[in-house]
């Protein structure tokens, strides 16, 4: 089962991308786009929940699990519409990357709050996350010296042309 759901999240993930980018293509808002993603998981969620635990128990969810379930799910959502905008301005790549780092916070969340025990894949993969993160902010600072080293190299004529 848990294979399932491995593919289920990859296959999710790759749909998530081409949405946006089919979106994006007949110009569609960010907002609408969010409300109909997470409106679908919400739906879907919810229908697995019935069926595979039952309405009964489906009804008798913990207040903790729904509090987690809808900061992380408004935290997403805010993440998904900042992604959209970012993609404005920047490389896709690294939007991307980023989005994919954000499963990192319900993972952090189930250690804190459940007091959930990792084991070494895992811990491992949260490492991972640390060393993407440092990861980003290198590449960041490379093309920011970069950047930076462009504009000093341009000649003074093309300075004053810019009004530089």
């Amino acid at each position: 089962m848990n294979y399932l759901f491995l593919i289920l999240g990859l296959i999710s993930l790759g749909s998530l991308g081409i949405l946006h980018k089919c979106a994006d293509f007949v110009r569609c808002r960010p907002s609408a786009v969010n409300l109909f993603l997470f409106t679908w998981a919400a739906l879907l969620s919810g229908a697995y929940l019935g069926v595979t635990a039952g309405v009964g128990r489906a009804i008798s969810v913990p207040t903790t699990v729904i509090a987690v379930g809808g900061i992380c799910g408004a935290v997403s959502s805010v993440a998904i519409l900042t992604l959209q905008r970012a993609l404005q301005y920047g490389l896709i790549s690294t939007s991307w990357l980023i989005i994919n780092l954000s499963t990192a916070i319900p993972t952090a969340l189930s250690v804190v709050i459940y007091k959930e025990q990792l084991g070494t894949r895992q811990g491992l993969s949260l490492l991972l996350v640390v060393l993407a993160l440092l990861l980003l902010w290198w590449d960041r600072r490379i093309a920011e010296v970069a950047a930076s080293e462009k504009k000093e190299s341009r000649s003074p004529a093309e300075k004053v042309g810019s009004g530089v």
